[in-house]
């Protein structure tokens, strides 16, 4: 059991350092992310083989006891804290040497595989804090234990339940999932009949993602990429393109720009994401620091407003105002600590619990927002569906 917890953390930081080469080119035409995809990692009396079969073929062996793997520490985020105790000071020196030693491995392979690569490339700090936080988010989930139907039905999730009805049949439509995250979206959709490929710029979320998929029998194509950096063939072409609770998270313009060649014509963007207007949710988010990234930027009007430069028809649908009373009463009445949990999260979890009190809510809102369209942008969040 430990060795197969090594292995699954030796893989990931094997592919976390070789997103960050320039990409390799290969003289048989063969795609970085396509070799990617085909490594089997196994591990046997302590040495990791490395086997690919595109391509000549090769395999390539490691000791698995040359990295280091421990619980805390390995990220930034820990290293952080780990400062601020006293704990260290400098660069946490686990995390360089396991940098230095996967970054060498991936450059080994590469050549092996017969690539050539303009070396390793300086990742982004941002790209860096992204990734890690959600690779110990992944880490730290139990990826049987989610209710991919509660979690996308349930009604206290209206946005996944708006999408689903807005999209409507997806019984062989092509769907990519950006940012797909534990993969709960990826999944359902693929339960709906879609052929989904599930993008994350964390290793760790799809190796989840998979998992999921694997517990609900269907299976999804992971897809390793920044948003930013989607690095899809050119002629990966999707009638949907999802992307859930992303753009908070990333270069906005930058992003839908990446979209447009990847969507077919007449395909659709659907996105959800957090609003910045809302006072009560602004003070929620300063407090829950321990579950965000410092990066993080809730959309402001103008961020809706670049759908509108890039497509052809662009609806929006916002939700979460007096609804937003239950995430008072787990602050204020249950006390519950916004860094030990992520409300969101739990709100679906219980949703039968608090259903009496939010679908009255919620049929309030319908009334109040129609009623009152500028409270629209005190909502918690807004849905954009955007046609090419």
């Amino acid at each position: 059991m430990i060795q197969d917890k090594k292995l699954k953390s030796y893989k990931y930081r094997f592919l976390i350092s070789a997103q960050r080469i320039h990409p390799p080119t290969n003289d048989a035409g063969i795609e970085w992310d396509d070799f990617l995809r085909s490594l089997d990692f196994t591990c046997e009396e302590g040495q990791v083989s490395i086997a690919w079969t595109v391509g000549n073929g090769g395999k390539i062996q490691s000791g698995i006891e040359d990295a280091v793997f421990y619980l805390r520490g390995d990220t930034d985020r820990q290293a952080e804290k780990q400062r601020k105790s006293g704990m260290q000071s400098g660069e946490d020196p686990i995390r360089k040497g396991n940098a230095e030693l996967f970054g060498k491995l991936v450059s080994e392979v590469a050549e092996a595989a017969g690539f050539k690569t303009g070396g390793m490339c300086e990742d982004s700090d941002k790209f860096a804090r992204e990734r890690e936080f959600h690779d110990e988010w992944a880490g730290s989930t139990n990826v049987e234990e989610i209710d991919v139907f509660r979690t996308n039905e349930a009604c206290t999730a209206p946005e996944m339940r708006y999408i689903t009805k807005r999209l409507g049949n997806l019984k062989g439509k092509k769907l990519l999932d950006v940012g797909c995250g534990l993969g709960e979206a990826s999944v359902y959709f693929a339960i709906r009949g879609a052929q989904v490929t599930s993008s994350d710029l964390s290793p760790g979320m799809l190796d989840a993602t998979c998992r999921l998929a694997q517990a609900n029998g269907v299976s999804v194509t992971p897809h390793v990429s920044a948003a930013e950096d989607l690095r899809l063939p050119a002629d990966a072409l999707f009638d949907v393109i999802y992307a859930g609770n992303l753009l908070h998270h990333v270069d906005i313009e930058a992003t839908i720009k990446r979209f447009l060649p990847h969507l077919k014509p007449g395909g659709k963007v659907v996105t959800w994401d957090p609003l910045a207007y809302n006072p009560a949710i602004n003070v929620y988010r300063k407090k829950a620091m321990e579950v965000r990234t410092v990066d993080e930027h809730p959309l402001t009007w103008n961020d809706i407003r670049l759908f509108r430069e890039h497509f052809r028809n662009v609806e929006t649908r916002y939700f979460w105002l007096t609804t937003l009373a239950i995430f008072v009463a787990m602050a204020l009445l249950q006390r519950r600590d916004p860094n030990k949990e992520r409300y969101w999260k739990s709100v679906i979890d219980e949703s039968d619990k608090w259903a009496p009190m939010y679908k009255p809510l919620e049929f309030f809102d319908r009334i109040l927002l129609t009623i009152l369209p500028p409270l629209r942008l005190l909502c918690w969040n807004v849905v954009i569906v955007a046609e090419k």
